[in-house]
């Protein structure tokens, strides 16, 4: 059952949509993924550099002491703050996965008339991208909005109508631990690196449980997140520990009651992983 809060919130976003106005001029603006967290390391790395270069230059009998803490943080923060760009540029721009959602769709049969839930859905790259490929079906993307990505369905219906699809495509305020829906509602439900954005083990399980419960069937679940290995090591030091290793999403899906599951691995500048499961 839906809150009273939460159902004004779906109904101000479905009048939204009726709303938007677009510029023939204006571009879809899906934003730069991750970009602020990367920017704060870099503003630390920056701040370490100066502590580092006062130690260096000025004459004091504990410029050691400066030096010891500038250099280790003005390393760290400025490697991965320059690790974003090739990040950025080989993997996190939204339009890289487009093909990539093409591929999944033929390889799984996918016939163009599905009912698909994008949870995390953001400005709606995902779901924007899902809502091309189905056609004659219906798309609904959820998000809980604001927080760290100032993320807002009025950008995301703003892409839909900019992308021309906005008649299929619907986006409201949701929390994937508590989807809005009730049971066997989705033929297929997509989480676009959502998953790891849940911190405890607990609320990991019980989004996936969420998502089993509103798929049909024999529904299918497709996923995609970052790979934990040497890869990401190298490139995010020991900020790699944000993400799981390949064998931890594929036990959990098992635990969680998902079958036939199928795994494609992606190699590029940092891999990452898709995995496609069935209800």
């Amino acid at each position: 059952m839906m809150s009273k809060k939460a159902v004004l919130k779906a109904k101000k976003g479905a009048k939204i949509s009726e709303n938007i106005k677009v510029k023939n001029s204006e571009k879809p603006n899906y934003g730069y993924v991750a970009l602020k967290p990367f920017l704060g390391i870099t503003m630390v790395g920056v701040v370490g550099l100066i502590v580092a270069l006062v130690g260096l230059f000025i004459d004091w009998s504990l410029s050691w002491v400066l030096l010891l803490v500038g250099i280790p943080v003005a390393f760290v923060g400025l490697y991965i703050g320059a690790s974003y760009i090739p990040m950025h540029y080989l993997l996190l721009r939204p339009r890289y996965f487009t093909n990539v959602w093409k591929q999944i769709a033929e390889n799984e049969s996918v016939k163009g008339d599905e009912y698909l839930l994008d949870t995390g859905c953001g400005t709606g790259s995902v779901a924007i991208n899902w809502a091309k490929i189905l056609d004659k079906g219906k798309v609904v993307g959820i998000d809980i909005y604001g927080g760290m990505s100032g993320n807002s369905p009025d950008q995301a219906y703003r892409n839909a109508e900019l992308e021309g699809i906005i008649k299929r495509i619907e986006f409201k305020h949701g929390n994937i631990l508590e989807i809005p829906y009730p049971d066997n509602t989705f033929d297929i439900v997509t989480a676009g690196s959502v998953l790891h954005e849940l911190h405890e083990e607990e609320d990991k399980t019980k989004a996936l449980k969420e998502i089993k419960r509103v798929l049909k069937p024999g529904g299918k679940f497709i996923t995609v997140e970052l790979l934990r290995d040497a890869r990401m090591f190298f490139a995010m030091l020991f900020f790699a520990f944000v993400w799981k290793p390949k064998q931890y999403w594929t036990n959990l899906l098992e635990k969680t009651g998902f079958k036939n599951l199928k795994i494609e691995e992606y190699k590029r500048y940092i891999n990452y992983v898709m995995y496609i499961a069935q209800s």
